[in-house]
């Protein structure tokens, strides 16, 4: 399998872009938890539902799952997605060099579409977004299932 340029961060018209926008609290959270328990790693968000060309970002609600894939188990998760070496190295290589503090290195799998991104000078942190999410937890408990990133 071969994944697209990232071109699609630029342009606000990809839902991938859309899911970041709208969840990167729940995003941070994870990708920050998932730090701090297991080290640097890749935070996969599986997107439950289909993401229909007539969704309003503003009001409905997309399911996903999270899921913290540690370094040294990486290269064998993208394996047996089949992606290419390539493809493999350069997201090993994003992994080691990233700052977990300031970004995170997220494979979106969701409508039969795979992105692999390191998302970097946020508008929040990681550290930020778990720190927000732990403060306002109530508002996030509609989601509690999603924020539990399996380790």
């Amino acid at each position: 399998m071969h994944i697209r340029n990232d071109c699609w961060q630029k342009d606000n018209r990809h839902w991938q872009h859309q899911l970041i926008h709208h969840n990167i609290l729940t995003l941070g959270y994870g990708a920050w938890n998932g730090y701090l328990q297991r080290g640097r790693g890749l935070l996969v968000c599986d997107v439950v539902d289909p993401i229909l060309p007539s969704i309003d970002w503003q009001v409905d609600f997309v399911s996903f799952n999270q899921m913290f894939i540690p370094q040294v188990q990486v290269a064998g998760y993208l394996g047996e997605l089949q992606l290419e070496q390539t493809v493999v190295a350069g997201v090993e290589s994003a992994i080691a060099t990233y700052n977990p503090a300031q970004a995170i290195v997220l494979l979106i799998h969701g409508n039969q579409e795979l992105e692999i991104n390191l998302l970097q000078n946020l508008a929040i942190s990681p550290v930020d977004c778990a720190k927000q999410v732990r403060r306002r937890w109530e508002e996030f408990q509609p989601q509690a299932n999603d924020l539990r990133v399996k380790f």
